[in-house]
């Protein structure tokens, strides 16, 4: 006996009124925004979205197409209601469980697609994928368009390897309150699918700036007045010892060879966050927690 489709009303056996409540409230929205013509519905690995879209996994695809994707409730709802510019919503009736996520794809005014469950775990990033995700047009933000003003709180990463820890950054920075993030060098992107995952929507809020060389970036800091505190394993002050005035800059080097020494000599202050126990380090992300925190209190 064939399974019934039930996103096709024709081939529903049995009244939708006495289906499961979450079964049939997916249902119901399904059905009704099916009817709009910016709707379709995709099963197949092979169709030309999901192939664009796993394809967007590498770098030189994102830049090629403009646009990259941001899997995730929180990710696709940042993206909708701070204005990106979205090519497609990707949803999964049965996969995507929140009610104000449903109600936000509803009044969407995008494309919108609907997918099966074996074709967004194609796609997911991760494990215990959500059922939702955004085709999200690449934003040119420029270290000259950032606004640093008085009270102006910067976190630059310097050549960051790992892409987990560029999105938790991120989202470290925007939950302290902090202004933007800088990444210096050949730094990862940070809009690697696995980067948006981890920022949980952070990356849509605030500016994420690549600036290839630290010399440009020496400089710009320079013409605006910011006060440069730098983190270092080797440093004599601890980060409690020194001041955090505004507008500032906190510079965290590469997670293996730390600052360069270009970066390290502009810094106003270079400090060490204690470390008791047996580990070596902290983790680049936690380093941040710490710092930003710290300069919130000042």
């Amino acid at each position: 006996t064939r399974t019934p489709n039930p996103l096709v009303r024709s081939q529903m056996l049995y009244p939708i009124e006495l289906l499961p409540h979450e079964f049939s409230r997916n249902i119901r929205f399904c059905m009704h925004d099916c009817k709009a013509k910016d709707m379709v519905e995709i099963t197949s690995l092979q169709n030309p979205l999901v192939k664009r879209i796993r394809f967007l996994k590498k770098r030189k695809h994102r830049l090629r197409e403009g646009c990259f994707w941001a899997e995730g409730i929180r990710n696709a709802l940042q993206a909708l209601e701070l204005g990106w510019d979205i090519e497609a919503l990707v949803w999964v009736p049965d996969m995507l469980r929140s009610d104000p996520a449903l109600q936000a794809v509803q009044r969407a005014s995008v494309r919108k697609v609907a997918g099966s469950r074996y074709v967004f775990e194609g796609m997911a990033v991760g494990e215990n994928p959500q059922g939702l995700g955004a085709l999200v047009r690449l934003r040119e933000q420029r270290l000259a368009d950032l606004d640093a003003g008085s009270e102006t709180l910067l976190v630059v990463l310097e050549e960051p390897r790992n892409r987990g820890n560029v999105g938790t950054v991120v989202r470290t920075v925007d939950c302290a309150g902090g202004d933007g993030v800088v990444l210096l060098g050949r730094s990862v992107d940070a809009y690697d699918p696995e980067s948006v995952r981890a920022s949980m929507g952070s990356l849509f809020a605030m500016p994420v700036v690549a600036c290839p060389g630290v010399s440009d970036f020496v400089a710009w800091a320079g013409d605006r007045g910011l006060r440069l505190v730098g983190t270092s394993a080797r440093a004599t002050q601890s980060y409690r010892e020194v001041s955090y005035r505004r507008p500032l800059a906190l510079l965290f080097g590469n997670e293996r060879k730390g600052l360069s020494g270009m970066l390290r000599a502009a810094a106003d202050e270079v400090v060490r966050i204690p470390v008791l126990g047996r580990a070596t380090s902290l983790n680049l992300a936690s380093a941040v927690a710490v710092m930003a925190y710290q300069a919130v209190e000042g």
